[in-house]
């Protein structure tokens, strides 16, 4: 999903309409690449978010104060609080059909919104904004805006006016996805800082403190705003053009997104990616074309299961069901919030992936020593026997002799001691590797358990969905003792706790699928009867799900129905097919001090199904 030149040039028009003439308050970094101003303008508090995250590039106002994410001041925190903390944002501009957003900012005495103010950028063209974009309707606007704090009067600041010259800076943002960045660029045109440092060998436009700052080089494509029906027929004549509409107006219109072109062909043709043909309604396209830079944004979202799954500064007539927004910022913030909490969710479930393989890579340790140690076990009968044949001997060890060879065996002596010494020796070492050993196989099978548990813990974490299932997952690996509890001081968002997921069969029978260690115990033991079936994949860590019989004959179809369930909630999810087995629940027990969750069962028959999602 791109945040194109089409939705900078909406948000560049809202935030006219709402930051001009504010004063920047506070500055703070969520992220190492996206920085976040308190703004206070028109009797208004806002937050602005600007973002070069690789995937999420944005500019957009939001509701909630973006929280601080990065706690050490960087050199570009430092320089935004010197030169745009307290400042006057005088100028919003874009350059034409360009993803680039730029804030005059002057900070000073009488630092207005006033005509001298303005750019001094070396630009390959004119700075200019989008023809045609209309600000965001004043009511929809306060609408959106209205839910956030308000402030009688403008918060006081530490003093500027002791600045005999207004201090101007340009904060320039370039939402360009991978290649996105954020620039701190001062009134002579020089870099002072910015969030990705581009050197000479990484391009050959750096970016950098003390480098010039320039524009990227703009495209050489067609302008959209213009678009004619002779220019977007002439495509049928151009063998570098796709042979798909949409594609064709990517590749030959500047700042035209494939969004933005699949809306276009289908307000044209009724159809978001008809093929290329010589009889197509050249002048419908070419003002379809127009009227997206021309017409009064209309920001929409189309949502899928519940999820933002696209947004437009205009309505998504080829996605419909869409539905309005009051604001471009509401729409892009609704969208990015979903995005980031899925990230979220990766990230949690990354930090918990590797605590566990730390937990896992200490255990084995355990499992490595406690084998060498029971590897020794293997000597002592030796020291015993040597022992007991150097006594059956005596008679026949010489003074001086180093060896005794009995049964076809060498036993070494040591000539500085007598045979008794050299027997008694043996004896002790037996006495005390004996006392270091005693517990040793019990200790060894308790690791070995709590090694499968955390393998157990570990797969299902991997098919955990959702933060709440993450952080459940994760609670009762602290639980359990897998986990360290974290830091003092450190908040984490509590995690409520779920039950088990709970399906009904086609023929009307009950199944419950474990998906956490504590899930699976409660199926089991608690959910299920002795006489209700349980399964689970064969030799693979994964859910226990259980039928509810209720004393009837469970139809095939339904066995069939919850293997296929026990093998998607397995490590075995991706596989063609699972072998699942069945047994009733009576044949299932706990192993004895071992983590929730793992048994010992005698299945009474195996199924082979191919692993199917619930939903």
């Amino acid at each position: 999903m791109y945040f194109d030149a089409l939705t900078l040039a909406a948000v560049a028009d809202e935030l006219r309409a709402t930051i001009l003439d504010g004063r920047v308050q506070r500055v703070r970094l969520p992220s190492p690449l996206s920085v976040a101003l308190e703004i206070y303008a028109h009797g208004r508090r806002e937050h602005l978010l600007l973002s070069a995250h690789p995937q999420w590039t944005r500019v957009h106002l939001c509701v909630a104060k973006p929280s601080r994410g990065v706690e050490r001041d960087t050199p570009l925190l430092l320089l935004l609080r010197k030169y745009v903390v307290g400042g006057r944002i005088v100028a919003v501009e874009q350059p034409a059909l360009e993803r680039v957003l730029i804030l005059s900012i002057a900070k000073g005495p009488h630092a207005r919104n006033t005509a001298s103010a303005g750019l001094h950028l070396l630009v390959p063209s004119p700075v200019a904004t989008v023809e045609g974009g209309a600000p965001i309707p004043a009511p929809a606007a306060k609408e959106w805006l209205g839910v956030r704090a308000r402030d009688d009067e403008e918060p006081a600041l530490e003093d500027d006016e002791g600045l005999a010259e207004p201090l101007r800076c340009e904060l320039i943002v370039e939402a360009m996805e991978r290649r996105g960045n954020i620039v701190l660029v001062a009134d002579d045109n020089v870099i002072l800082e910015s969030a990705r440092h581009i050197t000479p060998r990484m391009s050959r436009r750096p970016v950098q403190p003390r480098e010039p700052y320039e524009l990227p080089p703009a495209q050489a494509k067609r302008d959209p705003r213009h678009a004619t029906a002779e220019g977007i027929h002439a495509l049928l004549e151009d063998s570098s053009a796709a042979p798909v509409l949409g594609r064709a107006l990517v590749g030959a219109y500047r700042g035209l997104s494939p969004l933005a072109a699949r809306e276009a062909s289908f307000r044209a043709t009724g159809q978001p990616d008809p093929p290329l043909a010589p009889d197509m309604p050249w002048e419908r396209i070419a003002a379809a074309v127009r009227e997206l830079w021309s017409a009064p944004w209309q920001p929409s979202l189309v949502f899928d299961e519940g999820e933002p799954a696209a947004f437009a500064p205009y309505a998504l007539t080829h996605l419909a069901p869409f539905e309005a927004q009051p604001a471009t910022s509401a729409a892009l913030e609704l969208y990015y919030a979903a995005r980031e909490r899925l990230s979220s969710h990766e990230q949690r479930r990354a930090a918990v992936r590797q605590q566990l393989l730390d937990a896992r890579e200490r255990l084995d340790r355990q499992r490595r020593l406690l084998g060498v140690e029971l590897e020794r076990a293997q000597d002592l009968e030796r020291l015993r026997w040597e022992g007991e044949m150097i006594y059956g001997f005596l008679h026949a060890i010489q003074p001086g002799q180093t060896a005794l060879e009995v049964e076809g065996r060498s036993i070494a002596l040591d000539p500085a001691h007598t045979p008794v010494e050299n027997a008694q020796e043996r004896f002790h070492a037996y006495d005390k590797a004996k006392g270091a050993l005693a517990g040793v196989p019990e200790r060894l099978r308790a690791v070995e358990t709590r090694l499968a548990g955390l393998d157990e813990t570990l797969a299902l974490l991997e098919l955990a969905e959702g933060f709440e299932a993450i952080e459940g997952i994760a609670r009762e690996a602290a639980e359990q003792g897998y986990l360290r509890e974290p830091d003092a001081g450190r908040k984490r968002q509590k995690a409520r706790t779920q039950p088990p997921l709970r399906i009904e069969s086609g023929d009307g029978f009950t199944i419950y699928v474990g998906r956490s260690a504590g899930q699976n115990e409660r199926v089991t033991f608690a959910l299920g009867g002795p006489d209700d079936l349980w399964l689970h994949a064969r030799g693979i860590p994964g859910a226990h799900v259980i039928v509810k019989s209720g004393g009837r004959d469970v139809p095939e179809q339904t066995l069939l129905e919850a293997a296929a369930l026990a093998a998607y909630f397995s490590k075995a999810r991706d596989e063609a097919g699972v072998d699942v087995e069945i047994a009733r629940r009576a044949l299932v027990r706990r192993v004895p001090g071992s983590p929730p969750g793992l048994v010992t069962y005698r299945a009474e028959r195996a199924v082979r199904v191919a692993p199917r999602a619930p939903w």
